[in-house]
């Protein structure tokens, strides 16, 4: 049997308490940030039941799963592209497996897929350009991603990298990278939630001609809806008007009457008929 690491974000996860909830859901090991590390057995998704009854502890068979060799790609100009997930759950699981990469400032990982984990240094602007573009070409390729939020390496623990606020010249980007990779995640979650009952709300991608890439979706006004969260809400009335809100403006005016579900990605029922 071939036991071998694998890669999760919070979204995916969050989707898969749907799907396979309790002891069927994957069992995996924090990393940081939004990431985390489980295992696949042939292929096949350890999962929390399985893992209860493990003789040896899940976290050590996690390390056992790594890689012996340890030796990343190259460089390029001090962005680091892993295309083999297991090399670099080894990164996440083992961090001083990176301590051969020469960067500019703390080590920052952004696990974009399983198929694309880019390391950078924390003070490198122009590899955080490369990122951004990779995380755009995946997002256009259609495939799942794991998460656009980067976890930076200090003192030998994965800690959230607060890349915005360090490159606020690359806000704008920056900015629509994380809705590119929420919008996929809403995309992931619809699927998982599809019912009859409900109107699922999708986000969709609106750029502005100032460069602004924001998100909205429509609510049916009337229908019942599970709203994601969103830039704005198109109010679309069945007398043929549509109307534009911010989000919070949407939530202040609904009142208790919408409310805040434990759902991750995280979004709210709007209470109604069911959608016609």
């Amino acid at each position: 049997m071939t036991t071998t690491p694998q890669i999760y974000g919070a979204s995916e996860l969050g989707v898969l308490s749907i799907t396979a909830p309790g002891s069927a859901h994957p069992r995996v090991e924090y990393v940081g940030g939004e990431i985390f590390v489980g295992l696949a057995e042939d292929g096949v998704v350890v999962t929390q039941g399985q893992a209860d009854a493990m003789t040896r502890p899940f976290a050590a068979a996690v390390v056992d799963s790594l890689p012996t060799v340890s030796s990343l790609p190259d460089s390029d100009d001090g962005v680091v592209l892993i295309q083999d997930e297991a090399l670099a759950a080894g990164i996440l699981i083992e961090p001083e497996r990176i301590a051969e990469v020469a960067l500019a400032g703390d080590p920052v990982v952004f696990a974009l897929s399983r198929s694309a984990v880019v390391i950078v240094g924390a003070d490198d602007e122009a590899g955080i350009v490369r990122v951004l573009d990779i995380a755009e070409a995946l997002f256009d390729e259609g495939g799942p991603l794991v998460s656009a939020h980067p976890v930076v390496l200090i003192d030998g623990a994965w800690r959230p990298f607060r890349w915005k606020e360090r490159f606020a010249q690359l806000g704008l980007r920056i900015e629509r990278v994380l809705r590119l990779f929420s919008v996929r995640a809403y995309e992931a979650q619809s699927a998982a939630l599809a019912r009859p009952d409900v109107h699922l709300a999708d986000p969709k991608i609106h750029v502005r001609e100032d460069g602004v890439t924001l998100t909205f979706a429509a609510w049916p006004k009337g229908t019942a809806t599970l709203l994601p969260v969103v830039d704005n809400v198109m109010i679309a009335d069945p007398a043929g008007s549509v109307s534009v809100a911010t989000m919070q403006e949407f939530l202040s005016a609904a009142g208790d009457a919408v409310v805040r579900t434990g759902l991750s990605p995280m979004r709210y029922f709007v209470p109604g008929a069911a959608p016609r």
